[in-house]
Parts: structure tokens; C-alpha cells; sequence
């Protein structure tokens, strides 16, 4: 992919479709990959151009993109290409989607473990009680922090890890959906 004239603000962003820039319109896709070209993977640096591109567009109105193909030569294989887009950002919404239902099960099993732990260490804690003791004292404070330090992981979860997996996860549906339109780019 030849990108050169990114959008340098957010307002050149917002104002038109993800624009890509490629030598012909089959690098769009990996060359490396056999089979036919619907099903073929996209170019890694295409893919990720127009999935971050999306990412940042946010909102839910509809896409574009729009292919600028330097050596001028769109044929009638266009419809393939497009196909081959639109199933490439489907299985793509299908891995974020399982990524979000194995990072809720991961954080549902963390939550169990953590308030077990903090439970336990609570209940030490209670069971040592605070003393004079300055030895006994501070397992009596290790005890209490190292249970709400065992909820770290879950509400590291809960709170953070699964925002950044969402939208990747409706940038690629938006993207599945999206208009491609093809420019034969003329030369100077």
C-alpha cells in the first residue's frame, strides 16, 4: 500500500470516506494467499490502515472507502475485490466478538477467584485483629490490602480491558458493510 496524503487533523478525518492508496487494485490483498479472490486475506497494511481509519471515524453512520488504484486499471473483477473486503471485516467483527466473550468469561472467573481471596484474607485480617504488636499489625494490614489487591484482575476487566475490543468489534462490522468505490488514479 502507498499511502502518502493521510488526514493530519481530526477534521480531514471526519470530512470524507477512508481513502486507500495502492498500485493496482489487487494489492489490496495479500499476494501470498492461493485462494480465490473473495476469500482472500487483505494486505496487512491495507487492512489495518481502513480498521484504524474506522476506529478513529467512530459513531455508527455508514462508510466508505474509496480505492485510489495508481495504475489507472479498474476492471470487472471489482465486485471480487469488494466481496473480498466485506468478508474480510466480517470474520474479523467474528474474532473480536469471541476476544469479547473470552475476556467476559476470564473476568467472571477472576471475580469468583478475587472475592474468594478477598474473603479469606478479610476474614484473617478480622481474625489476627489490630495489635501492639507491630509484627502482628502489619500482617493484619498485609492481610486486608492483599484481599482488595485480589480484585485488581476483575475490575481491571470489567472497568477497562473490554472498551478497546468493542469498538475494534463495531469498526469492523461498519467496515463489513460499507460502500467501496474505486478511483483509477490519472496520471500528471
Amino acid at each position: 500500500m502507498e499511502q502518502r496524503h493521510w488526514p493530519r487533523t481530526h477534521d480531514e478525518l471526519n470530512e470524507g470516506p477512508i481513502k486507500v492508496r495502492v498500485a493496482t487494485m489487487y494489492q489490496v490483498f495479500n499476494a501470498m494467499d492461493p485462494t480465490p479472490l473473495e476469500e482472500r486475506s487483505l494486505n496487512a497494511e491495507v487492512a489495518d490502515w481502513i480498521e484504524e481509519w474506522a476506529e478513529d471515524l467512530g459513531g455508527d453512520k455508514p462508510l466508505t472507502i474509496e480505492i485510489h488504484v495508481i495504475d489507472g486499471v479498474v476492471d470487472e473483477r471489482s465486485a471480487a475485490v469488494t466481496s473480498g473486503i466485506h468478508n474480510h471485516f466480517e470474520y474479523r467483527e467474528w474474532q473480536e466478538s469471541r476476544e469479547l466473550q473470552k475476556l467476559w468469561r476470564e473476568g467472571r472467573i477472576s471475580l469468583v477467584i478475587g472475592l474468594v481471596a478477598l474473603t479469606v484474607f478479610i476474614s484473617l485480617s478480622h481474625l489476627i485483629g489490630a495489635d501492639a504488636n507491630p509484627v502482628l499489625d502489619i500482617v493484619h494490614e498485609g492481610l486486608t490490602v492483599l484481599g482488595w489487591v485480589s480484585m485488581w484482575k476483575p475490575m481491571q476487566i470489567f472497568l477497562y480491558e473490554w472498551w478497546p475490543i468493542r469498538r475494534e468489534r463495531e469498526a469492523c462490522r461498519r467496515l463489513a458493510e460499507a460502500d467501496v468505490v474505486f478511483r483509477p488514479v490519472t496520471p500528471r
